[in-house]
């Protein structure tokens, strides 16, 4: 991030003032806890003025850890560098009034009731900003959009958060993750429990968060567990909350992102290769650039196109809950604050908006546009012996793959979806985990195709498209496929994987990307419709093309490495197809077809590293 930059020193203590009642605008009581810089010498407020920094959590103020590491406590780093931070209970959570709704209109609408009621807090200068990981960086964006263009909110710092929460993260090419939305439910009402027993048992002489004592925590508890429990019973029966629809419209930051380039809200991203929001933050990013300028939001950036400063992402090979390989991101978040919220211009971030590390890589690179133009979509074909060749073959063959409900775990996608909890915890320990760096297991009762050894470096750069032509002897069809990275030794690294129930198979053409015109243009990034009204049985013995998204990546591959295709029909224990699925999945199998004139192939963006451009910005940072 041209030109250097040193963060200033601290320069203040830090005060709180716990719970303080906020009424938003229909009467519902939230609690927030307000910290502030202090006099380091007498311990009073300092005088300011100085901007707010605003953060809405689901999982409690004073949640312990790890579930503090994505939403709970102060952040001193940037108090005592200027900064009042305030973060708030949503309603129905902690110890705020109100019913929970997960990122439904009613919280937005708090947002914005919040951002108003912190830009006036005594000693503020008038201007907010939000960040937060996960859940909290969907609100930013949500609120960002809902705020309007007047708005005290000037700049926002999401972490991990997603693009389409039904397509990031409760299904994958609409296969619901109904066991990891359980287990986030249940997690998510015991914080609800939990937290509020540490507010109440918080010494000092704040008010206490709520009247009806124990009673009161157990219903609100009771009323979560039940909000979970109808969402996923309805999801697994093959309800409407198994489909894109209305109810998850209002979580859908992907809809509203042109709303926060209306507003001039200034967005700085980061994600993950690994996030369980994998795919989120890239295609934010390309929205958010493409709304700045005027393009449709859900298309492709074009090579060259006007790139706005308000608009920044960062990517690295990371889990949800990460320490990101020691980045510091609150030294990011005040350069990023510094510069929109106190118009320190020597903050200003400049260069490539795009700063990104790949998988198994120490560089860093940048970057303009999404997709990246560096690297070329490159076609590698399935063909006879499980081989990925660079040509088709002319004659057909077919390989068979039977339908299983479940087999071997893939490490990777495990601790994906339990939100890299494992590797976090081990990393607490100065340990890392090693079940998620070899993929030969999961293996054993799929099918794979590899490619000859790679002579030399290529950076995996971008969307990654799997096109399969196939039969089935079901009206119902399921494909999971995983690229890895093949050493020499033969471990297989996992990099990325995406999934399709086959009745999903429609596109929508309006988000969809293409790489040309015309009647069989090749799809670079598939988007499915999903709908209920969308989907279609799959016709038994009828050839038909599935058009699978395997989820964004970086990643290096070494002189000597292979790439592997793994194909499955599970994707145990994260993928549960809904009970109607699992009735017309059972007992199918595929025929996918192998070169001839319809051959299934992988079209993947390949680039030597030196078509990226180095940054030394974020080295040792």
């Amino acid at each position: 991030m041209e030109p250097a930059w040193t963060p200033p020193p601290a320069r203040y203590g830090v005060g709180v003032h716990h719970n303080v009642a906020v009424r938003v605008s229909d009467g519902t009581v939230l609690r927030a806890d307000i910290h502030y810089p202090t006099d380091p010498e007498t311990g009073a407020p300092a005088a300011g003025p100085f901007p707010v920094l605003l953060s809405m959590t689901p999982y409690g103020k004073k949640a312990p850890p790890p579930a503090a590491q994505i939403g709970g406590g102060a952040t001193p780093y940037l108090i005592r560098r200027g900064y009042i931070e305030v973060m708030a209970d949503v309603r129905g959570t902690g110890a705020s009034g109100g019913s929970f709704e997960m990122l439904g209109a009613v919280q937005v609408q708090d947002g914005v009731d919040l951002v108003n009621w912190a830009a006036r807090l005594p000693n503020s200068n008038g201007r907010v900003g939000m960040f937060g990981i996960s859940y909290l960086a969907m609100n930013q964006l949500l609120t960002a959009a809902a705020v309007g263009p007047d708005s005290p909110l000037k700049a926002i710092f999401p972490v991990m958060a997603a693009n389409d929460f039904y397509r990031d993260v409760v299904t994958m090419g609409g296969v619901p993750h109904m066991r990891t939305v359980r287990a986030y439910g249940a997690v998510y009402s015991l914080l609800n429990v939990v937290n509020p027993a540490l507010e109440f048992a918080k010494r000092g002489t704040h008010e206490r968060p709520r009247a009806g004592g124990l009673a009161a925590v157990r219903q609100r508890g009771r009323a979560q567990r039940q909000y979970f429990r109808a969402m996923i019973g309805d999801a697994t029966a093959g309800g409407d909350t198994a489909f894109d629809g209305p109810f998850w419209d209002t979580m859908r930051a992907s809809d509203v992102l042109p709303d926060i380039a209306k507003n001039n809200v200034a967005v700085f991203l980061i994600g993950g290769w690994h996030d369980a929001f994998q795919r989120g933050a890239p295609l934010n990013y390309a929205a958010l650039q493409n709304a700045y300028t005027g393009r449709p939001p859900n298309a492709p950036m074009e090579p060259g196109q006007p790139l706005s400063d308000r608009v920044q992402l960062i990517m690295g090979p990371w889990y949800h809950v990460s320490d990101m390989d020691g980045l510091h991101v609150h030294a990011l978040q005040l350069r990023w604050f510094d510069r929109w919220l106190k118009d320190n211009t020597e903050a200003e971030v400049t260069g490539a908006p795009i700063r990104f590390q790949a998988i198994a890589g120490q560089s860093w690179f940048q970057a303009q546009d999404y997709p990246f133009p560096e690297a070329t979509p490159t076609r590698l074909y399935l063909a006879e012996g499980g081989h990925l060749t660079a040509q088709p073959a002319t004659e057909l063959t077919e390989a068979t793959l039977r339908y299983a409900v479940r087999g071997p775990i893939s490490g990777r996608s495990l601790e994906q979806w339990t939100l890299g909890m494992g590797s976090f915890m081990a990393a607490q320990t100065g340990r890392r985990i090693r079940y998620d760096l070899d993929n030969r297991r999961l293996q054993r009762e799929a099918l794979t195709y590899t490619t000859a050894e790679f002579t030399e470096a290529q950076l995996i750069a971008g969307p990654v498209t799997l096109t399969v032509h196939a039969t089935a002897d079901t009206t119902e069809t399921l494909w999971v496929a995983h690229l890895d990275d093949v050493a020499p030794d033969g471990a297989s690294r996992p990099l990325t994987q995406g999934a399709l129930l086959g009745s999903h198979r429609a596109l929508d053409p309006e988000a969809t990307w293409y790489l040309a015109d015309g009647p069989d243009r090749e799809v670079l990034r598939p988007h499915h419709l999903s709908t209920r009204a969308a989907v279609k049985p799959v016709v038994p013995g009828e050839l038909t093309r599935y058009d699978i998204d395997v989820f964004p990546t970086a990643a290096l591959i070494e002189p000597g490495h292979r790439l592997r295709l793994t194909l499955t029909t599970y994707d145990f224990p994260h993928l549960v197809p809904t009970q109607p699925a699992r009735r017309a999945l059972d007992g199918g199998t595929y025929r996918i077809r192998q070169g001839g004139d319809a051959p299934s192939r992988l079209l993947i963006p390949l680039a030597t590293p030196g078509a990226f451009t180095p940054d030394g910005s974020l080295a040792g940072k």
